[in-house]
């Protein structure tokens, strides 16, 4: 594992024509440009046991890449908690046995080696990820991909090109995870691609 500072992760990302939406300001959404429509979300399988397999799925379509970057937009890796929140330092001992550099804003480099530490930070972030500010991004070197873990309970993927979305979205298919038909809750925006209730 390997980490590098915010501000160098985004330069990375602006060369790979990944950019912070400018319709999301407060929000620091991480998209690519020029077209931030080529996405999906698919949700998170509510059984535990089907969540490492469902999100090992996600990260083998994304193709060759050979290292990922993970950031936690809006927000640092948790610092020592203390106190009665059982959730927040069950989480916390998570992330300290995964080796991560809590207490601060860094981007997290994880090689292809060490899929099961990306697997299992994806996991936990989708049992205790209940903000925009625990939100995760995932972004393979090949910058043809990111995965957005989201506080909505799903997990979002951005697409450079159209065919690595109907490649994605056909592989995701194939492994019984399909397209969820209509939004997780009240405050999710809608999206063009996902059919009118």
């Amino acid at each position: 594992m390997k980490t590098l500072n915010e501000s160098d992760f985004l330069r990375w990302a602006d060369q790979n024509e990944l950019g912070l939406d400018e319709r999301y300001p407060q929000s620091a959404v991480l998209h690519f440009r020029p077209n931030p429509e080529l996405a999906r979300c698919w949700e998170v399988r509510l059984e535990p046991e089907r969540r490492p397999y469902f999100i090992a799925s996600m990260l083998e379509l994304m193709g060759d890449w050979q290292a990922c970057y993970v950031w936690r937009n809006l927000g640092s890796w948790p610092q020592v908690v203390e106190g009665s929140r059982i959730n927040d330092v069950v989480e916390w001992r998570i992330l300290k046995g995964l080796g991560l550099p809590l207490g601060t804003t860094d981007v997290v480099e994880l090689s292809r080696n060490e899929t099961d530490t990306l697997v299992t930070l994806m996991f936990s972030t989708t049992i205790f990820g209940w903000s925009v500010g625990e939100d995760l991004y995932v972004v393979p070197n090949h910058a043809r991909h990111v995965l957005k873990v989201s506080h909505h309970d799903v997990i979002h993927a951005h697409f450079r090109f159209e065919e690595d979305l109907e490649r994605y979205v056909k592989g995701m298919d194939a492994r019984e995870f399909a397209l969820p038909e209509s939004v997780p809750d009240r405050t999710f925006k809608q999206p063009s691609w996902m059919k009118e209730p």
